[in-house]
């Protein structure tokens, strides 16, 4: 997708919402200046535009007791669209990857990955990550702290 030229109010609406998705449009448009009418158009051509992609609930992972949280190196045996296509498609099924990076260098991907426990993480790795065919290798970091997480884009109101 291309940059898409967005003006000091339409940089505002996203940062008000990547703050607070579920602030009503009469709070949005006071915070940003405008009226309601053309606040709602303006969120509405920002989501038609794909700019804002969705509205979603940020859930703490250790409130539901997946508080290990692991970054594992993958790579793959070959170079072939077949291994890297059997390997995208076996990551988008498993819940436990919440992000996977394609990367340049040694490794081809970075998974993150949300555990229960170590155990759990231990049957996960050798059970289901290293038994994907075109897999040949990972390298487990487990996470001590995390010390900061957001999904926000940096917008410059400026």
């Amino acid at each position: 997708m291309a940059e898409i030229s967005l003006d000091r109010f339409d940089r505002k609406i996203l940062k008000i919402l990547q703050e607070d998705g579920r602030i009503s449009i009469i709070d949005l448009a006071e915070q940003v200046g405008l009226s309601a009418t053309p606040c709602t158009r303006r969120v509405k051509r920002l989501e038609e535009l794909g700019v804002i992609e969705k509205y979603v609930a940020v859930v703490n992972p250790d409130a539901l007791g997946f508080g290990v949280s692991v970054f594992v190196r993958v790579r793959l045996e070959k170079d072939s669209q077949e291994a890297v296509d059997a390997f995208v498609k076996a990551v988008k099924q498993r819940p436990e990857i919440t992000e996977c990076y394609l990367l340049t260098g040694t490794y081809d991907y970075l998974l993150r990955v949300r555990m229960k426990d170590v155990p759990s993480l231990r049957e996960f790795i050798l059970n289901e990550l290293v038994a994907i065919p075109s897999v040949a290798e990972t390298s487990t970091h487990l996470a001590l702290e995390e010390t900061k997480r957001t999904n926000s884009v940096p917008v410059d109101i400026a």
